[in-house]
């Protein structure tokens, strides 16, 4: 059998562990770099022959770019080379790796600093070159989040899954965020840093790589919920311990202390039926067909010291909101900015029913049935419908994929990716309610992740790759021309 699929529990051999990990990441470096190069070659490509075909929309590209930042060089030929990467939001971005935050320009508080101070630092090297800086601060994000994906699950369950799971992850449509002048990658790199420490009971980084997530992200605040998820109900192993009892990172734990088999957590029918009992309250002791009881439901494991860590999260939120009160002269810039992109607070069901109305009541108002309010300039009626239907589908398909993983992954990522599509439906905004809910679900790994197993179930992986592709490659014309951003 390949050291890649090597269950855990037989991995620690005398003499041989070393050599069996760097076998392992080998794997999962080259398996993300095939997956990520392929994506990128289709994004790419097709930015390049919208730009060849249409010309850089100098109109739209002048009214969201008013200081030409992805055009870093004047050049066009050179520019374009870019420009796939660099778009939309990505202006703001290189605007506060640029100049930092002002308040003579409140609305860039609303983009929070980790990534372009990186930007920034990145960019001294390289001559001040912010667009490169971006980049490359995105693709080396993008990469380090593919590989530890791809480790996790191959603990998990196998190297095959893993490679499925990396491929789904990099191919899905709004993957195009990976490569841009974006925080995603960034983001999903932290995010799952944070919870894959947790499992393994290291709260101190999984803390600290929270607090950096939280200054990365305004969601990043609340990776607090997934981290007590994990921390009162979840199953986890110590450095020592994981191998030799065959710890896996996906195992629950309800009520029972026998670990999980390795390599077990998912797959085959009988694993799957004993994950998901246990996600239910079962325990694998109690026996087939015990219903759940009250204690069931109660957190498996008591407070101790080292919960305290969680609370570094916050702190991320409360660093940039107290930078914000010193260079701007408001420590609340963040949320007063949400009003300069005409977001509001509601409820997430608030937020999918008016993403409901905005594709109903455009339909209405074409079959003359009642009058819905004028399309902001430039935008036509036939693209912002389907612009809307799109987005709906979108969190229609989030939702559902989410409801098949709840029995398939661990309660905190279960937990993640709820508070990850929760948080953006409850900031609808007002012209366009489902507003980047695509880009904001590329932030949710655990959605990557339970796709991907679907994937790797049945082969279907073989037709779902080109479709993929082919929807990135759509993905990639609607950001790169300037036409709405995905």
């Amino acid at each position: 059998m390949p050291p890649s699929t090597v269950p855990a529990a037989g991995r620690a051999l005398p003499g041989g562990l070393s050599d069996a990990l760097g076998r392992e990441w080998s794997v999962a470096v080259r398996e993300s770099v095939r997956a990520f190069a392929l994506s990128r070659a289709v994004v790419w490509i097709t930015g390049l022959v919208v730009i060849a075909a249409f010309g850089w929309a100098d109109s739209r590209g002048a009214r969201l770019d008013p200081l030409w930042a992805c055009r870093p060089t004047g050049t066009p030929g050179i520019d374009a080379l870019v420009a796939p990467g660099c778009r939309w939001d990505s202006t703001w971005y290189l605007d506060v790796a640029r100049g930092g935050y002002r308040s003579a320009v409140p609305a860039r508080s609303a983009f929070f600093p980790l990534y372009p101070l990186l930007v920034s630092i990145v960019s001294t090297p390289l001559g001040g070159a912010l667009v490169p800086a971006g980049l490359l601060v995105s693709w080396s994000a993008a990469l380090g989040f593919l590989t530890l994906l791809h480790r996790v699950v191959a603990r998990a369950r196998d190297a095959a899954t893993a490679t499925t799971v990396v491929r789904v992850a990099a191919y899905v449509p709004p993957a195009i965020f990976l490569s841009a002048v974006y925080t995603e990658a960034l983001f999903l790199l932290l995010s799952l840093g944070a919870l894959v420490a947790a499992r393994r009971d290291r709260w101190a980084l999984a803390g600290v790589l929270g607090l950096v997530a939280a200054s990365c992200r305004s969601i990043g605040v609340l990776l607090v919920v997934p981290l007590a998820v994990e921390y009162l109900w979840g199953r986890r192993g110590g450095p020592q311990t994981r191998a030799s009892e065959g710890w896996s990172p996906w195992a629950r734990l309800a009520g029972g202390r026998r670990p999980a088999p390795a390599g077990r957590s998912f797959g085959r029918r009988g694993a799957v039926a004993a994950t998901a009992m246990e996600g239910r309250g079962w325990s694998p002791a109690a026996g087939v067909g015990t219903l759940p009881g009250a204690r069931a439901w109660l957190p498996r494991r008591g407070l101790r010291p080292d919960v305290l860590w969680i609370a570094l999260v916050p702190l991320g939120v409360a660093l940039y909101a107290a930078y914000l009160g010193v260079a701007t002269g408001d420590p609340m810039g963040a949320v007063a900015a949400q009003g300069d992109w005409e977001r509001r607070f509601l409820t997430p069901v608030g937020g999918l029913l008016e993403g409901a109305w905005a594709v109903l009541g455009r339909l209405g108002d074409y079959a003359g049935l009642w009058h819905v309010a004028p399309l902001i300039p430039d935008q036509m009626p036939s693209v912002t419908l389907a612009r809307d239907v799109v987005l709906l589908a979108f969190v229609v398909a989030a939702i559902t994929v989410l409801w098949w993983a709840r029995r398939r992954l661990p309660a905190s990522w279960v937990a993640w990716g709820v508070v990850s599509l929760a948080y953006p439906l409850s900031v609808p905004s007002v012209q366009q309610p489902l507003m980047s809910l695509p880009r904001f679900t590329m932030a949710c790994f655990p959605l990557v992740v339970a796709l991907g197993l679907w994937a790797h179930r049945g082969r279907r992986m073989r037709w779902m790759a080109p479709l993929l592709l082919t929807l990135q490659a759509g993905w990639a014309v609607i950001f790169v021309a300037w036409i709405w951003a995905p």
